[in-house]
């Protein structure tokens, strides 16, 4: 399962500071912030789910060694196509995640990469800017905390389609 109590939790508290706070650029911070926890959440997410199909498939310590360095460890972004599905195809095969794909839901599936997609071109700029005035836009960390049912259906969604998965 996919925890999320703790991204939930933290989200709400960032959104209470950042409707607390008393100047334009605290709440930029509060609202950057928010974009970079819940695209962490999502790493962490991804890597949870490779790691949980590893464990529960692969009995030599060697190989589960090799997952973690090499698949996981090598991996940094949570684009479906570019990274989450790349962990997939080393883990389980083409084959078997053609499968597996083929029984995600579509709407969650689709709505997933498209929150996704739209969440890695705002933390792209976040993550490599700092804030240099007070002109710059973001959403708020509410925005950002709406944004979080429809990735963590889609999450959730693909986690069951993995472990239901007959390999």
């Amino acid at each position: 399962m996919i925890a999320k109590s703790y991204i939930l939790r933290d989200l709400t508290t960032i959104g209470f500071l950042y409707r607390q706070s008393t100047s334009i650029k605290r709440g930029l911070f509060y609202s950057k912030l928010a974009i970079l926890e819940l695209c962490g959440w999502i790493e962490e997410s991804m890597d949870d789910i490779i790691l949980t199909c590893a464990n529960r498939h692969l009995k030599n310590p060697a190989n589960l060694k090799l997952v973690e360095k090499s698949i996981i460890g090598r991996t940094y972004g949570f684009e479906y196509e570019k990274h989450f599905r790349n962990m997939l195809i080393q883990l389980i095969g083409t084959i078997n995640l053609e499968r597996i794909e083929y029984n995600f839901d579509p709407v969650k599936f689709q709505v997933l990469k498209a929150q996704l997609n739209a969440l890695k071109a705002i933390r792209d700029t976040e993550a490599h800017t700092h804030l240099k005035g007070i002109t710059k836009r973001l959403d708020a960390p509410s925005v950002t905390k709406g944004r979080f049912p429809d990735i963590y259906n889609g999450l959730t969604d693909i986690d069951t389609n993995i472990r239901n998965f007959r390999f």
